[in-house]
């Protein structure tokens, strides 16, 4: 995202840039490496999908389990955005329940939710499903806010 819409209008405006869309400029270069798209968004939920490649797999070819991490915690930044918070966040930690492997080549949906938003500490989750609407992997999270500086777009390249 490389520019801010005012205040009140974060959803909608990321609903018009990104919504339905294989995210490829978003702040988070991890998350444009993932070729996700971003399927739902609204204050405090996000949900996107995206296939599973070969670079994200274990030797069973498999996703790896950092990857799923990734996603989760990608997924769970889509949430936090929303919100329009005044701070900045980032994880005290995610806790994730690995339950269900799904293979290179198949698509995932992950849907996340903020459960609570603290004066300090977020807590949000978020549940994995393939296709099939199988529970791949499930997780919580807890961040808190932070004055770090998002780093400009001149910074970043």
């Amino acid at each position: 995202m490389d520019t801010r819409p005012e205040k009140g209008k974060l959803v909608e405006w990321i609903k018009e840039h990104y919504l339905g869309r294989e995210v490829k400029d978003s702040r988070s270069e991890a998350g444009n490496w993932m070729q996700l798209t971003l399927e739902e968004i609204e204050k405090g939920r996000a949900v996107i999908s995206m296939t599973v490649r070969k670079e994200m797999t274990n030797p069973y070819g498999n996703i790896h389990g950092g990857m799923m991490s990734l996603v989760i915690d990608e997924c769970i930044g889509w949430a936090i955005v929303s919100l329009e918070a005044e701070n900045h966040y980032t994880s005290l930690n995610l806790g994730v329940d690995f339950l269900y492997a799904i293979k290179e080549g198949d698509r995932l949906r992950s849907e996340a939710r903020v459960v609570r938003h603290g004066k300090k500490i977020v807590n949000a989750e978020c549940h994995v499903y393939d296709m099939q609407h199988r529970l791949l992997a499930k997780a919580s999270s807890n961040l808190i806010g932070t004055h770090m500086k998002l780093k400009t777009q001149n910074e970043q390249e």
